[in-house]
């Protein structure tokens, strides 16, 4: 089998099962009224590192060959850019219209000019002044789509530099985006950050380092011990590592260090298992459908979370009615998801690639 060809089904489950923890995440961010140690999932938000690191793996392994044969620059950035934009344009303007016709805002949502220049902005995938009512972010009309800045950063710097390097330099470069994320977590108390205009810088700090060993990983996977979980086991661990207390049952040192310590052991051993894991047809069936699904539910769930999070500041509603809508608030945005998966994202990418790559889907 060669490399490009071969697949990783269970790294695709666990992307899927990353992306509904993640929702599980910013539902209970709401119920804890934004207190990290009170929420059902008090690591959920390092699912985000988790993504680089699979990213970086994934990338190495579908275009490490094909740039080292000549593929060009612009060649491959397309190819990203096929793969990330379409569910960015309809995360962004759900986004948009979710903002303007808020029926739960705390104060009228005027769409004036710098609103439409958040709106352009969003859509290029650039970062841009808050919006109203949506705290510091820095992609406010959806904020997970600041992840997808950092894709892009991630994706330049591969098809510029990256795809160049040796493991040996790649495995240096580890050295000091590993103690700048560490200093982060160790400051910060968590590395549930980056996505503020007042904490901006760590979003490149947590896509450096395990976007980097991605790659690495990927690089040095013949050499490296075929260490084997299965995919519902492998899940269990990431759920149970997401679900743990923080030391001291708060945000502080002890937890910025032990998040460290997921991002930088934890998750490239659940990779590494992952990647030389194999599973039934039943089993595959199901990862394949979650590892689908984990893109589009990610990325455009979040301008409801917003409506519940005004809906909790709303007078009227008790916090036993939020906890009544949460599940239901669950299935509502899975199933949009899908939706966005059938109906958006996997026909535009096909289209695109036969448009432009001249492929077949």
């Amino acid at each position: 089998m060669s490399q490009t060809s071969r697949h990783f089904e269970v790294l695709d489950g666990l992307r899927g099962v990353a992306a509904l923890l993640v929702l599980v995440f910013h539902i209970s961010e709401i119920l804890s009224h934004g207190q990290p140690q009170n929420n059902w999932l008090p690591h959920g938000a390092l699912a985000v590192d988790f993504f680089f690191g699979l990213s970086g793996f994934v990338i190495a392994h579908a275009y490490d060959k094909r740039m080292a044969e000549g593929m060009s620059f612009g060649q491959f950035m397309l190819r990203r850019v096929i793969r990330l934009h379409p569910m960015l344009l309809l995360a962004v303007t759900v986004g948009a219209l979710a903002w303007v016709f808020d029926p739960f805002a705390l104060t009228p949502h005027v769409a004036n000019g710098a609103f439409w220049l958040a709106v352009v902005s969003a859509y290029v995938g650039l970062p841009y002044a808050t919006v109203a009512d949506r705290g510091d972010d820095t992609h406010s009309l959806d904020g997970p789509t600041w992840t997808l800045f950092q894709e892009y950063i991630g994706s330049i710097a591969y098809g510029l530099v990256l795809h160049r390097l040796s493991r040996r330099t790649l495995a240096w470069l580890l050295l000091p985006t590993g103690a700048v994320l560490l200093a982060g977590g160790w400051v910060y108390g968590s590395l549930s950050i980056g996505w503020g205009w007042s904490n901006w810088w760590m979003a490149e700090a947590r896509l450096a380092f395990p976007f980097l060993y991605g790659i690495l990983l990927r690089r040095s996977l013949g050499k490296l011990t075929p260490l084997r979980m299965s995919f519902v086991g492998l899940s269990v661990v990431m759920t149970v590592a997401f679900l743990a207390g923080m030391p001291g049952g708060k945000v502080g040192v002890g937890n910025g260090i032990l998040e460290f310590a997921y991002v930088a052991l934890l998750f490239p051993l659940i990779i590494l298992m992952g990647a030389h894991s194999r599973m039934g047809p039943t089993t595959r069936k199901i990862a394949k459908g979650l590892g689908r699904l984990s893109y589009p539910l990610y990325i455009v769930h979040y301008p409801f979370i917003y409506w519940y999070w005004d809906i909790s500041f709303t007078k009227d509603v008790k916090p036993e009615a939020l906890m009544e809508l949460a599940p239901w608030l669950f299935i509502g945005l899975t199933c949009l998801g899908i939706v966005a998966m059938r109906i958006w994202d996997e026909p535009l990418r096909a289209w695109a690639s036969r448009r432009w790559l001249k492929t077949e889907g």
